[in-house]
């Protein structure tokens, strides 16, 4: 999230140029969406080529926006040569506009000279490792252990950095427990459900349940600074648009997000690329899609549907699974509402009644949140 509650940040990221520099993975998650891996990596050559490009073209405001250059994999640390020699290339450019360099990681190659080298450059870099909650639910869904990754140096490192939670069906009964846990340690999480998983029936009670476990740890520990998806703003309900039909599309794909294969292949997002669906076609068959367009992104099934306002959507995921960009994930639509519901009667009793003062952030969650839960208070989960 580019906003906190009380202090948004100054710079804001407007492009996240991402170079997919391997397509190795050291782990094998069960909710992994890279169902093609394979050796190949991306060289310096194509590396420095892509950035020439990108670099030439954005065109961010110096005091308040930035180029994120996110290094991707696999696991990028796979080819931690690379990132070093991207990073030192970098910093002999003179370049025009802020710019930070962002690694996700699962942390298990981590070593000591990889975590000196970051520490060196920690002001440069932005390092997000994924922590999947307590030791239980690390293992069902990442298959390594909890206490061998290097939490306490990514937070001791970069102490406004967060870990990222991703949800599966079999770890939901666990999410208050992981979350609170690493909340009591002092780490901030951000949490997320997986996408393109088969959800059980009923898991929607149950992660309504378990979001309501969380708020109410929140509602009990002000001190503790919200993350995703407490923090979340419901923006369609914040001005005319309340009366609108159609939602505003949900993400930075094919927009502001540059997605580069190891080729340098250019691609809308991460999720379109062969590497995730194996189709080789695939820019040829989206070459007509206006990404910047809302409209035409929209399920046309789901129009007459009261949260559709609500309803995050992966366009990749469904190209992917259903050919269709705009055919969404229907077994995750009790999960939507369970979480707009959960979050929105959070916020409304978070910010009446825990906050003492409101800044002007606050005070516009507060109008979405009370605007989202009048809407959906009366829809069956």
């Amino acid at each position: 999230m580019e906003h906190s509650l009380s202090h948004p940040h100054k710079i804001k990221t407007t492009r996240v140029c991402t170079l997919m520099i391997t397509h190795t993975c050291n782990l094998n998650c069960t909710y992994c969406f890279e169902k093609h891996k394979s050796s190949k990596r991306m060289t310096f050559d194509v590396a420095t080529k892509i950035l020439k490009k990108e670099f030439n073209t954005y065109k961010g405001d110096i005091k308040s926006e930035r180029l994120a250059i996110e290094l991707f994999g696999g696991e990028p640390l796979t080819n931690f040569p690379l990132i070093q020699q991207i990073y030192e290339w970098t910093k002999k450019q003179i370049l025009p506009f802020n710019y930070i360099f962002q690694i996700t990681t699962n942390g298990t190659l981590l070593t000591t000279p990889i975590k000196e080298w970051l520490r060196q450059r920690k002001d440069d870099f932005r390092v997000v490792m994924s922590v999947d909650g307590t030791e239980v639910m690390q293992n069902k869904n990442r298959g390594c252990n909890l206490n061998d990754l290097p939490i306490s140096f990514i937070k001791e490192t970069w102490p406004d950095s967060y870990f990222k939670l991703t949800l599966s069906s079999e770890t939901l009964p666990h999410y208050s427990e992981g979350i609170i846990s690493l909340n009591e340690m002092g780490y901030k999480v951000a949490s997320s459900l997986a996408e393109g998983q088969q959800w059980k029936k009923n898991d929607e009670i149950i992660y309504k349940s378990e979001l309501e476990k969380i708020a109410e740890y929140y509602l009990n520990h002000p001190e503790k600074e919200l993350e995703h998806p407490f923090n979340f703003l419901f923006k369609e309900y914040t001005d005319h648009r309340i009366n609108d039909k159609l939602p505003q599309k949900n993400c930075g794909c094919g927009t502001t997000i540059a997605m580069y294969d190891t080729d340098g292949t250019l691609y809308p997002c991460h999720l379109f690329m062969p590497m995730v669906h194996g189709n080789q076609n695939i820019l040829r068959e989206i070459n007509d899609i206006d990404f910047s367009n809302s409209t035409a992104l929209v399920d046309k099934q789901c129009l007459s549907c009261p949260i559709l306002k609500v309803c995050k959507t992966c366009y990749g995921y469904n190209y992917s699974q259903r050919n269709d960009i705009t055919c969404r994930d229907k077994g995750m639509c009790k999960l939507r509402l369970a979480e707009a519901q959960a979050i929105s009667a959070f916020q409304i009793k978070y910010f009446t009644s825990v906050k003492k003062t409101l800044n002007e952030y606050e005070l516009l969650m507060l109008k979405a949140s009370l605007a989202c839960y009048k809407h959906l208070k009366d829809i069956s989960v």
